[in-house]
């Protein structure tokens, strides 16, 4: 009779817990939409499948003013927590501060707010890692060159905090190398700005031995300049322009595959994501979470890349 009555308990208390999880809603605020970042939210709703937790998402399309809304309304929907990727790390935390007035854990993924009283616990890139593996291996491929050595720097965003440790990574990377003219390019995230910005960089410095491309999205319009000036030399050969990018994307694949790119950092989009669930799932049970997690990227080079094809969410 015992061994029947502890039975049924166990089972009430399994769906007791399987209708709690089922109650739970998260709210997914996401900047924009595109590739990696669909990537990390695909892991996002992954996760959240197999807790049997509900996704709310809204997209601000890169409008902060539109992102603070959006957050007020999952606010008024009464979701559990807040997943969020921000526009603007300067101009969110004025929505941030309602959700926890009104008792809602924030958890921050992909992008960091450093300085928000709002955010419980940060998961995404080790921006400054992967920034520090494309310089090093700019660094290695031009070690014994003499006389001033050019690189472009493609920087991402400076009030986006993967774009700022992405470049002191880069340049931590590079800080062997002697008599280093850098040219920085800033892009905010944007191709066609990349794109005109390392016109003009080959213009005023045709001897430019290296290109960093804080997105690998970047990388097709080095290529379109390194095409048109003639400059598309292999790996190893007089007149080589290393090329390096982070990111992970089907961009960065296929130059690094062709050879146009030295190597890439593949970002660990999918498992972003899941860790972000997770750390929403320990903080609604009560649990002690760290609060800066960083996943870091791998690089992969014309040599390895194909053979990982598997492992790099972009070439899927």
């Amino acid at each position: 009779m015992k061994k029947i009555f502890g039975a049924l308990a166990a089972t009430a208390v399994l769906m007791t817990s399987a209708a709690w999880a089922e109650d739970i809603k998260i709210g997914l605020s996401v900047d924009q939409l595109f590739e990696s970042r669909v990537a990390v939210n695909n892991g996002i709703k992954a996760e959240a499948g197999d807790r049997g937790y509900e996704v709310v998402e809204v997209v601000a399309d890169g409008d902060a003013q539109q992102q603070n809304a959006q957050i007020q309304s999952l606010i008024t929907q009464e979701v559990d927590a807040i997943l969020v990727c921000a526009v603007d790390q300067n101009t969110i935390e004025r929505a941030l501060m309602a959700a926890k007035k009104a008792g809602i854990p924030v958890v921050a993924y992909d992008r960091d707010l450093p300085d928000s009283r709002v955010v419980q616990a940060f998961v995404g890139p080790d921006s400054i890692w992967d920034g520090r593996l494309a310089g090093e291996h700019t660094a290695e491929a031009l070690k014994g060159v003499d006389g001033e050595i050019a690189i472009v720097e493609l920087i991402g965003a400076l009030n986006d905090q993967n774009g700022i440790d992405r470049s002191k990574g880069f340049r931590e990377g590079i800080a062997g190398l002697d008599n280093v003219k850098l040219i920085e390019v800033p892009t905010d995230w944007d191709s066609a700005r990349a794109l005109s910005g390392t016109q003009n960089a080959f213009q005023a410095n045709p001897d430019i031995k290296a290109v960093f491309a804080a997105t690998d999205t970047h990388i097709p319009g080095v290529e379109t300049v390194l095409a048109d000036l003639g400059k598309i030399v292999p790996v190893g050969e007089d007149g080589h322009v290393v090329v390096t990018g982070v990111n992970g994307s089907n961009d960065g694949y296929q130059a690094v595959v062709k050879g146009v790119a030295d190597g890439f950092v593949v970002m660990g989009t999918e498992a972003t994501g899941r860790k972000a669930v997770a750390l929403v799932a320990d903080i609604l049970d009560g649990k002690e979470v760290e609060r800066t997690n960083v996943i870091p990227g791998d690089f992969y080079t014309g040599a390895d890349a194909e053979a990982n094809k598997a492992k790099i969410w972009g070439a899927k």
